[in-house]
């Protein structure tokens, strides 16, 4: 015993100890690499010690996680790269000024041989490269195209020479004496989603970045109308006064809407039926149906689901005004009545991802359409000649 207490004095125990520890480090780190080879990664396929990737299931926000411990998020990068190029798709309008005087002999700064900011009057959206632009400006009846112009980003200005007033969304279409001008492209209507990032950029090239939290009309009835568009898209927060005219935007750089000067935030799929229109005939043409209905996708049978339960189409109803099918309408004309349920125009079944009001704004005033409807237990076929959206 006395021998042991010796050799402990003679400094063997503190070996033996620091031996002990060392040895359980090793042993411990060992291990937890071979768990994460061979348990956690097989299992769970989780890369503590590598890089994980969630970009794509957050609607191509691009989060990333390092290490397990530090989050990188690549969102700044993307809203920069968003706003520079989206933003060229931005125009200004301006009342136009007289043409400079210049004398080659002097140079002599006169302001008002130049365009100033707060001389702007309203914002657009570039939506074809040959010149048609979408504005939230109103423009009096008598307002005459030349008496204005639209300057890009690039300080190009353009002269207008028409101005077209949208009757479904109340706001202008208005054409420049333009070429090649950078249109974006509007999303696809399945990529609009609740909780997705947008982005507002308005033409001073301000930016400002939020979150999509509805798409329903807040007075949205349960009988709709098939000539009324029923949505609406709602930010987490309102937009700011000089946001109001500003473009709408995904973190793709496609258009997700327009907000107007009261700082409604219109959807594009608005405004798709007139670009239609105008492409094809330089005019806008919103066609008219003229039915109120139910659409079958947003009610529940009391029975629950079964293969008799109507879970598409449209029943036509009265509306709060006790009307189902407005008098000397398209519809009327053609025979509808109240009662008949509507399962397809032209051949497209109206289900929850293609509303009425959608396959109707496809076409245009005085385009003949085939509508499919159950009347009681029979299936029949008409042809509608649309009108026009007074």
């Amino acid at each position: 015993m006395n021998k042991f207490w010796k050799k402990l004095k003679g400094g063997k125990f503190l070996a033996i100890v620091i031996g002990i520890i060392a040895f359980a480090l090793i042993a411990g780190l060992v291990g937890g690499l071979l768990a994460r080879s061979y348990l956690l990664n097989s299992f769970y396929n989780i890369p503590f010690f590598g890089e994980i990737d969630l970009s794509q299931g957050f609607n191509n926000q691009n989060l990333i996680i390092r290490d397990a411990k530090k989050i990188v998020v690549e969102q700044n990068a993307k809203v920069t790269e968003v706003a520079s190029s989206a933003g060229s798709s931005i125009v200004g309008v301006f009342k136009k000024q007289s043409e400079a005087k210049s004398d080659s002999a002097t140079a002599v700064f006169d302001i008002s041989n130049y365009y100033l900011p707060n001389q702007l009057l309203g914002q657009g959206l570039v939506v074809t490269s040959d010149g048609w632009i979408i504005t939230n400006l109103q423009f009096e009846a008598t307002a005459r195209p030349a008496d204005y112009v639209i300057i890009t980003k690039d300080k190009n200005v353009y002269p207008l020479d028409k101005i077209i007033k949208d009757k479904l969304t109340q706001l202008n279409f208005i054409h420049a004496l333009a070429k090649d001008l950078p249109a974006k492209k509007f999303v696809v209507k399945d990529n609009i989603k609740n909780g997705q990032l947008v982005l507002a950029i308005n033409w001073h090239n301000d930016s400002w970045l939020s979150s999509i939290i509805s798409q329903r009309s807040k007075d949205s009835k349960l009988v709709k109308n098939s000539d009324v568009f029923s949505g609406a898209i709602t930010l987490a927060s309102q937009p700011a006064e000089e946001f109001k005219g500003a473009i709408l935007f995904d973190l793709a750089g496609d258009v997700v809407g327009l907000i107007d000067s009261q700082g409604v935030i219109k959807s594009i799929r608005e405004f798709e039926g007139a670009v239609i229109s105008l492409l094809k005939y330089k005019e806008i043409k919103r066609p008219s149906l003229g039915i109120n209905y139910l659409d079958f996708s947003s009610l529940v049978d009391v029975n629950g689901p079964s293969n008799d339960s109507l879970n598409s189409g449209i029943v036509i109803y009265r509306g709060s005004d006790g009307v189902a099918v407005v008098k000397g309408s398209p519809a009327s004309l053609a025979g509808l009545k109240e009662g008949d349920i509507i399962t397809a125009i032209a051949g497209i079944k109206l289900d929850k991802n293609n509303s009425l009001f959608d396959l109707i704004q496809q076409h245009i005033a005085g385009e003949k359409v085939s509508i499919e409807y159950w009347r009681a237990a029979e299936k029949k076929q008409l042809e509608v000649t649309l009108g026009e959206l007074k």
